[in-house]
């Protein structure tokens, strides 16, 4: 695994993208990128449709890479084996049937691995990554996450050799192994409650009351903040909602804003029926399940050639500067460990489980790349 981080996404990365795809190791391409205009230019697109080898990625709020995060650059990683690519687009359209786009083959014919990227801002997230589950089960290590900015919802934000797409799902499966760590680090403090009504990821309803209002009570049970619209985003970074399973980690759902309605807009999909509790964490807990991940990871026995960290964006914002103890946890001497802070993390967690997470922690150790 080759890797390039550049700080500009204009001239720069072109012509490092053009000497990655030279380099006789390089098979393929995945691009992590954070937003910019010339990533929006047709000089940018030219130089993607130019490129013979595959490449693959998106634009996230921040990348990381040698021990840091920033939100300005490129990450231009060249893999040693050649990814196969696909795109599923109109990932928002009811009428998508998302097994027909899915090659069932894969593993058959010796992939083991899939990067899967999406559009954070898609609304069928969910049904999508079940078809994932029904077409591979545990048969694919699947690693990723969500796509775009937390401030623009309609710019395409996933990268191919077409260019720029949105609303849109991309799986890219490589020969090579991957062991997957998964762990969130929140606890819960108070519930469950039951989703009444909610529509894709919009909480309309919990336990029959406005969501803003039953929410707003079980926090300031546990707080001496006032919780309110203007408050909201705030507070609501220190306790997500969690949707508790049989085994596996539980799937935290973020919620960011309020509707005038007291609806409550949530990051990831919040079906109805559910049972959702109240989780809160500290800077200490988050830190242990990232160094949790990362020991799952490298707990198997591969000859992983690299790291990869997929984190989310609302880590970052919750820890602020103690987010460093967290890159600190998954660094490693020998390999190089690249990554992004997400809209959601995509992973199997290794007891069969394969979801999109929320302020969840994903490393991954990857062979032969």
């Amino acid at each position: 695994m080759e890797v390039t981080y550049c700080q500009s996404a204009g001239e720069e990365l072109r012509e490092t993208l053009g000497s990655m795809e030279k380099a006789e190791s390089v098979d393929g391409i995945c691009l992590l990128a954070t937003a910019d205009e010339a990533l929006e230019s047709d000089a940018f697109e030219a130089s993607l449709h130019e490129l013979s080898v595959p490449v693959f990625g998106g634009i996230f709020p921040e990348i990381i890479h040698d021990g840091t995060n920033t939100d300005d650059g490129a990450l231009v990683v060249g893999l040693s084996v050649e990814p196969l690519v696909t795109t599923v687009d109109e990932l928002s359209d009811p009428a998508t049937e998302f097994r027909d786009a899915l090659d069932p083959t894969l593993p058959a014919d010796g992939y083991e691995t899939a990067f899967v990227f999406v559009d954070g801002h898609s609304t069928r997230i969910e049904a999508f990554i079940e078809a994932l589950f029904r077409t591979y089960s545990v048969e694919l290590s699947v690693i990723g996450g969500g796509t775009g900015t937390l401030d623009d919802r309609r710019r395409p934000s996933l990268i191919t050799n077409d260019g720029l797409v949105g609303d849109a799902a991309i799986i890219a499966a490589v020969r090579s192994p991957t062991s997957v760590g998964v762990t969130h680090g929140w606890t819960e403090i108070d519930g469950p409650v039951r989703v009444t009504e909610s529509e894709g990821s919009t909480l309309i309803s919990l336990d029959g009351s406005p969501a803003f209002e039953r929410y707003k009570q079980i926090v300031e049970r546990h707080t001496d903040r006032t919780v309110t619209p203007e408050t909201f985003f705030e507070i609501a970074k220190s306790y997500p909602f969690g949707i508790t399973r049989m085994s596996g980690e539980q799937l935290v759902r973020d919620p960011y804003a309020v509707g005038d309605d007291g609806s409550l807009a949530c990051f990831g999909p919040v079906p109805e029926g559910e049972f959702m509790s109240v989780l809160t964490g500290d800077t200490d807990s988050l830190v242990e399940a990232a160094e949790a991940a990362y020991n799952e990871a490298t707990s198997d026995p591969l000859d992983a050639d690299g790291l990869l960290f997929f984190d989310c964006i609302s880590r970052v914002l919750y820890l602020e500067s103690s987010f460093d103890r967290e890159l600190a946890a998954v660094s490693d001497d020998e390999r190089p460990v690249v990554g992004a802070l997400t809209l959601g993390e995509i992973a199997n967690d290794g007891t069969g489980h394969l979801d999109y997470y929320n302020k969840t922690a994903v490393v991954g150790a990857i062979e032969d790349v």
